[in-house]
Order: structure tokens, then C-alpha cells, then sequence
């Protein structure tokens, strides 16, 4: 009886010990609060991220260097993503390369200036004042309008106010400070304002070109009857001034041809009234008389 117990006791004891022998071993951690990462642990799984990547991306590129087949007009065009981009930048380069032709009308190339109702109708009003004074009619020239605006542009971007070196071409200037009540001005208004300085002038002698200059040069400029062609331009300064330019070829008040050029008024004589009353035109008498003043009462030289 008591070797069948020790007997069962034995098979028992051997049977645990088998299956100790037959269940996994796991490594024992230390506590989680004694836990010490390690250096080489992390480093290894860092490499593994970036070769996990690293064939990722060359799966990628070899999907997409596959050829892609299109079919146009029935042929096969076998063309990578980057060949099909690249073509618009390589004709954009092309296109940049070759010589670029343009046929142009004339017409199409020079400035419309009969289409300016500025300078229509300043033109128009110097043909007014010249047919008092017996005076034949002006013809606007292109070439001189294009002269006439350079200098405005000129003389409104400098802030400064005189006329162009140039004895082979007449000229009148005009200057109308910024003002809040007027923001532009007419050709009417520019052809009287300068036809105004007739009240200083003496039909009866010739004058002497210093004193004529100064007083009523404007005038005579704009009546000389050997001019031919005028040519207007209007442009305004940063500041709101308003600038016109009118140029006159062949010039006038030249020495000596005031009695031939300068008639009296046809309608009466020997003097015309006075035109009627404009609004100011000038900036104040505290302005200088420097290139910058836009006081001027001289004419053409």
C-alpha cells in the first residue's frame, strides 16, 4: 500500500518536471521604474526604420519608371513622367532661342496726337488768335509733339520749369499750380493765357529781342506769321502741377522780323482789347525766378 503512494507520488513529480522542461522561457525585465533604455537597441531600430523606407522608395521609383502607354493618332507613345513634363520647358527654351519677327503698320507705331482734344483745341484756339493778327493757319506735326511732351515729362518729374536748349525750334510754356478746385486745365485756357501778354506789346516799332522776350514773347510766338507747324504736349508733376509745352517750327521772335511777322489786330487798331478775364494761371509772386519757378513771362528766343 505504501509503495503504490510512493509510486504515485514519484510519476506525479516527474510528470511536472517534464512539463516545466516543455513551456517557454521568457527573460525576467527589471521593474519598469529601473528600466534603462539602450543605446544600441534604439539604434537598431532606427536602421531598420530607414531601410524600411529606403525600399519603399525603390518600389516607387520603379512603378513609376515603367513605361506608360498611350496611343496617338495609332501609334504607341512610350514616355516617362519626366520626359512629359520636361517638353513645355523645352520648347519655352526653344522658343526663346529663335529670333522673334513683328510686322507692324507704321500707322500702328506712331502716337494718334490728332486723337488729343487737348491739343486739338489748343491748336484750334492758336488758329483763332493768329487769323486776328492776318497770321496763316498752324498744322500740328507729329514729330514736334513728340518733342513737346518729352520736355513736359521732363520738366514735371524734375519739379523744375525752363525752356529746352534747342534755337531751331519756338516755344511757349505754361504752369498751373496744384488746386484742389481745378484738376485740369483746357486748351482754350493755355492758348489764352499766352495770347494775353498782346497788352504789353507796341505794334508800332520793332522791339528790341531782350524786351520782347520778357514781356510779350508768349504773344508773339503764337501769332508769328512764318511759323508753320505746332506741336502741343500736357503733363502733370507728382505734386498736381499741371505743364504744356507747345513748339513751333520755323521759330519766331527772330531780330529783326517783329514788323513783318507781328501784325496789328485786324478788327481794330493799332491795339486788340484785352481777352476776358481767366482764372489765375501762375503760382504767386513769392515763387523764384530760378529753372524751378514756374513764374515765366518770356516766350521763345
Amino acid at each position: 500500500m505504501a509503495d503504490s503512494a510512493s509510486r504515485r507520488l514519484l510519476q506525479a513529480a516527474t510528470l511536472k518536471q517534464q512539463q516545466a522542461q516543455q513551456e517557454p522561457h521568457f527573460a525576467q525585465l527589471p521593474a519598469a521604474a529601473s528600466y534603462q533604455p539602450s543605446r544600441k537597441r534604439e539604434e537598431a531600430r532606427t536602421l531598420q526604420n530607414l531601410r524600411r523606407r529606403l525600399q519603399a522608395v525603390r518600389v516607387l521609383k520603379a512603378n513609376r519608371a515603367e513605361p506608360i502607354e498611350a496611343t496617338q493618332h495609332g501609334a504607341n507613345n512610350n514616355l516617362s513622367p519626366e520626359e512629359i513634363d520636361n517638353r513645355p520647358y523645352l520648347l519655352q527654351k526653344i522658343l526663346s532661342n529663335r529670333p522673334v519677327s513683328m510686322v507692324l503698320d507704321i500707322s500702328e507705331i506712331r502716337t494718334a496726337w490728332q486723337d488729343s482734344d487737348f491739343i486739338t483745341d489748343c491748336l484750334c484756339w492758336h488758329n483763332v488768335y493768329r487769323q486776328r493778327h492776318a497770321s496763316p493757319p498752324l498744322s500740328m506735326s507729329a514729330e514736334l509733339c513728340h518733342l513737346a511732351q518729352t520736355w513736359a515729362n521732363h520738366l514735371a518729374h524734375t519739379n523744375r520749369f525752363y525752356y529746352r536748349n534747342d534755337k531751331d525750334i519756338g516755344q511757349n510754356l505754361f504752369c498751373r499750380p496744384s488746386n484742389g478746385l481745378v484738376q485740369d486745365v483746357s486748351g482754350q485756357e493755355v492758348a489764352t493765357y499766352w495770347y494775353s501778354a498782346v497788352r504789353q506789346y507796341d505794334f508800332g516799332r520793332e522791339p528790341d529781342c531782350l524786351h520782347v522776350n520778357v514781356n510779350a514773347g508768349h504773344f508773339t510766338q503764337m501769332v508769328w506769321a512764318s511759323s508753320r507747324y505746332c506741336g502741343v504736349g500736357k503733363a502733370r508733376s507728382r505734386s498736381g502741377k499741371i505743364v504744356v509745352v507747345a513748339h513751333y517750327s520755323p521759330p519766331g521772335n527772330q531780330s529783326g522780323g517783329h514788323l513783318t511777322n507781328v501784325l496789328p489786330p485786324v478788327e481794330e487798331l493799332p491795339r486788340l482789347p484785352p481777352p476776358p478775364a481767366q482764372p489765375p494761371l501762375i503760382v504767386p509772386a513769392s515763387s523764384t525766378t530760378s529753372g524751378s519757378s514756374c513764374r515765366s513771362t518770356t516766350g521763345s528766343t
